[in-house]
């Protein structure tokens, strides 16, 4: 087993991130487990391009003080560039829809609205993740939804997070990307909106909005098409997603919180996800502990 910086003992890999390998671990000093991840230089332009790109990510997610965003505890540099998080118990979002299908209402909702949570929290702090899909979305057994992989943010303006791709290039994963992305346009609150869009409509539907096996007729589709109807949803929530789908984005729900406070109703009468949502939380101190500061609400 190896040992970063002579104090992270890397166990078992977890998964691949946007640029890198997640790793499960052990913090040797305090003791506690953590999450690694490894950047994987290969695929990047150069390694300053890497190093560059690494530590602007850790610092963005260490910036964002939130509860549906993991936090980072460390980063440097040993042989390789490493990032130290959170160790969080769960599995991505995309997983879970492709082993049910489409989610119920009720768990689709609950879902989105702690993802616009995380987007409001990011908005006001001056940054867009610019690709919320499935699998960056972590649904952890206490219900929670950890919003991952910050790799490809951008800032709302100048700031010391300085742009991370170059003209030309595409930010984000192109089959959840807003249609003036496509275009050229620049990122804005409105596109991370649409991406929320995207990933509602999955939920509910088993299938993404404009879905082709061809990646291209894909991109086309989202420019072109209305999204197609939306059998069995409620018409509340189908005009509201339909709404985030929206291809001018000046004709979008205005901010996240917006979106959040459409999708709140709906987060009711959660049936059981066996294997996924522990059932029974009533004694859960972080749950009774979150439950007392909602009172508030």
């Amino acid at each position: 087993m190896r040992t970063v910086a002579d104090r992270y003992r890397i166990t078992s890999p977890i998964g691949r991130g946007g640029m890198g390998e997640v790793w499960e671990g052990t913090d040797l000093r305090l003791n506690r487990p953590v999450a690694i991840k490894l950047i994987n230089s290969a695929d990047l332009a150069s390694e300053k391009e890497a190093r560059r790109r690494f530590n602007r990510e850790a610092r963005i997610t260490a910036r964002l003080r939130h509860p549906g965003v993991p936090v980072v505890y460390d980063f440097g540099e040993d042989g390789d560039l490493y990032m130290v998080m959170e160790a969080l118990r769960g599995e991505s979002v995309g997983k879970l829809k492709d082993e049910v299908g489409s989610l119920p209402v009720s768990w689709a909702a609950f879902v989105c609205a702690q993802v616009c949570a995380v987007l409001a929290a990011a908005h006001e702090a001056g940054l867009l993740h610019r690709d919320v899909k499935p699998e960056n979305l972590l649904l952890c057994g206490d219900g929670a939804v950890k919003v991952i992989d910050f790799g490809v943010a951008a800032s709302l303006g100048a700031s010391e997070f300085s742009r991370i791709t170059q003209s030309g290039q595409v930010p984000g994963t192109a089959r959840y990307m807003a249609p003036e992305l496509v275009e050229g346009e620049n990122a804005s609150r409105a596109s991370d909106l649409y991406t929320i869009g995207c990933v509602l409509y999955e939920l509910l539907t088993g299938t993404r909005p404009f879905e082709s096996r061809d990646l291209l007729r894909e991109i086309v589709r989202s420019k072109e098409e209305d999204p197609p109807p939306m059998p069995g949803v409620p018409a509340e929530l189908e005009e509201l997603t339909h709404r985030l789908l929206i291809k001018d984005p000046a004709h979008r729900p205005s901010d996240a919180t917006e979106v959040y406070r459409s999708l709140l109703p709906w987060v009711c009468d959660l049936p059981p996800l066996p294997g996924w949502v522990v059932q029974d939380l009533s004694t859960d101190p972080v749950h009774m502990y979150s439950t007392v500061i909602a009172s508030l609400g």
